[in-house]
């Protein structure tokens, strides 16, 4: 890479992280191109040859987001030798993620946007759509060794992500003290409900 690219890279992800704070801070609507711009001490300029608009950009904080989750799960799973291990070491996972993701609320309120693009906005989607596709080696995995029954394992993906995501939102609301714990006895029930030999 020349000179000239990684100081345009090095600008773009600075951009990147003050445009990540913001969002986080202000939510998506209430920060403008000219917040991100004076946070990152950037011209419009600047900003807009790195990203055509601010649902573009946002667009790449949410896939660069994903990438970093999904790279910090592998890292968080990988001494976890068995699929039920695996299971229970997500539900914390879970939570953490739940609790620290910093563009969560913006997120949620991008999606429920009636400006944003719908080519955006349907990227947006899938990317929430296709997150539950990391679980699926966990079933795979326990299925070959015999810990679960031969089911399909991208349906128990599926179907996992949307049961910890409701309990998850639900124990938040009700009883934030016990949401580890309400979020471990939901993969007891889970396991139980996928046949566990």
């Amino acid at each position: 890479m020349t000179r000239r690219r990684l100081e345009g890279e090095k600008t773009k992800q600075h951009i990147a992280e003050k445009a990540t704070e913001l969002f986080a801070q202000k939510g998506y609507a209430a920060t403008s191109i000219e917040d991100i711009c004076l946070a990152a001490d950037a011209s419009k300029g600047s900003l807009y040859y790195h990203f055509k608009n601010k649902e573009q950009l946002f667009l790449y904080l949410l896939e660069k987001n994903q990438q970093e989750w999904e790279e910090k799960w592998a890292r968080y799973s990988a001494p976890y030798p068995t699929a039920t291990e695996k299971l229970y070491a997500l539900a914390d996972f879970f939570v953490d993620d739940f609790l620290n993701h910093p563009l969560k609320k913006a997120a949620e309120e991008f999606s429920g946007s009636k400006l944003a693009e719908p080519e955006i906005l349907e990227q947006v989607i899938n990317l929430t759509k296709t997150a539950h596709q990391v679980y699926i080696p966990i079933f795979e995995k326990g299925i070959e060794a015999g810990e679960f029954e031969a089911d399909e394992p991208a349906a128990l993906a599926y179907l996992l992500d949307g049961f910890l995501s409701g309990v998850c939102s639900a124990a938040y609301y009700d009883h934030p003290d016990q949401l580890h714990t309400y979020m471990r006895k939901s993969i007891d029930v889970f396991i139980k409900g996928t046949g566990k030999k």
